[in-house]
């Protein structure tokens, strides 16, 4: 009896242990593929002439981080915003002022032939898109900082 009780335990051990590895595994395989959509996202973001790094993450069904875009021109913000109706999707660069003041758009992507050029246009193809863009403009407000120091609460 004592020889198949070691028997099934050395099993589950050897069972969760195979468990943890593979956890372990899928964990770092999340964490490498959340750090390059990252990278992706900030190269797309920040041109050649310019620093991004995340500022904040955002827990949005549009935009999941905030960059804090440095150029010679001074600082700005900027989100990568997903877009999707029932006939097209769109990926959309917003930069914006510290102030929360859109900037400027950039269409980075789309899935859809007919989707305007110009980015403001390609907004109206998409339900709820201006109520996105004023939630990154609040996520914004919310992460400058005030001018003495403490986080400004967008008010």
């Amino acid at each position: 009896m004592a020889i198949q009780l070691k028997g099934k335990v050395a099993e589950n051990l050897a069972v969760g242990s195979a468990l943890g590895v593979l956890t372990f595994l899928v964990a770092a395989l999340s964490i490498f593929a959340d750090s390059r959509v990252g990278a992706v996202e900030r190269d797309a973001l920040a041109p050649a002439a310019t620093s991004a790094i995340a500022a904040n993450r955002i827990d949005d069904p549009a935009f999941d981080r905030l960059y804090s875009i440095t150029d010679a021109s001074g600082g700005s913000y900027g989100a990568v915003i997903t877009l999707r109706s029932p006939d097209s999707s769109a990926l959309i660069g917003a930069t914006f002022s510290p102030k929360g003041e859109l900037r400027g758009l950039r269409i980075l992507g789309a899935c859809s032939s007919r989707l305007p050029a110009d980015p403001k246009e390609s907004l109206g193809r998409f339900v709820g898109s201006d109520g996105t863009l004023d939630r990154a403009a609040n996520a914004v407000r919310s992460a400058t900082p005030a001018p003495n120091g403490a986080e400004d609460n967008g008010s």
